[in-house]
């Protein structure tokens, strides 16, 4: 076990209502008793781990979350190479959910999770290529309304929507999104109307143009 992933197992540890003891620290992590001092004492003293040892019951654990000095928190993310292409392949298995409106938002990752595995000497089995998921058709919306609609919806803030109706007419619709579902066959966002209570469930495929709305509602273009 290398030393970042030893660092994260001491921090799950500690943490724990009953401490640790040393010989269970030694266990855990297979390693000598001067691998773990090494280890607390960079935790302490660089990473301002508040380690006490609790001298009646033989154990190390973190101090309150109210100590004096200052805080203390692990540097950044630490993936095992299985982790990190686990991940790789959840993120695959996400886009093809919605290849148009969610791969922009988790190409970044993936590349970084990427060079990683490349890093580490990691082979790409390609198990994304091997795994199929039947989804509705997408809706024809764009990257930028999409993210307009989701920034809306985590954020409980009104949008005016734009659709076409059934009969080919536009229309116009001011709401809070609360919910978006996925259904067998069909992409469907619940809309809270400005006036009343009960959700309007919109057919996300009818939706042309979504505008977020601060104040006034915006003149239509």
């Amino acid at each position: 076990m290398i030393k970042p992933q030893r660092i994260a197992r001491i921090n799950v540890l500690l943490r724990r209502p009953q401490g640790v003891t040393m010989a269970q620290l030694m266990e855990d992590l297979s390693v000598k008793r001067s691998t773990v001092c090494r280890d607390l004492d960079l935790m302490r003293d660089q990473m301002h781990a508040p380690i006490v040892w609790d001298r009646d019951d033989g154990v190390y654990r973190l101090e309150a979350e109210n100590h004096t000095g200052p805080a203390y928190m692990l540097p950044g993310l630490w993936f095992t190479p299985q982790q990190a292409y686990a991940l790789l392949t959840m993120q695959n298995m996400v886009e093809k959910i919605a290849p148009n409106l969610l791969g922009p938002f988790l190409e970044p990752m993936r590349g970084m999770l990427k060079l990683m595995l490349l890093n580490a000497d990691f082979p790409l089995y390609g198990l994304d290529k091997k795994i199929e998921i039947d989804m509705p058709a997408m809706p024809t919306l764009g990257d930028l309304d999409f993210n307009i609609l989701l920034e809306a919806l985590v954020n409980d803030q009104a949008v005016r929507l734009k659709l076409i109706t059934p009969a080919g007419m536009e229309e116009t619709l001011a709401g809070v999104p609360v919910k978006l579902r996925i259904a067998a066959d069909k992409w469907v966002i619940d809309l809270r109307p400005e006036s009343g209570d009960t959700p309007l469930k919109i057919d996300v495929g009818r939706i042309r143009k979504v505008v977020a709305v601060s104040g006034e509602v915006e003149e239509d273009d």
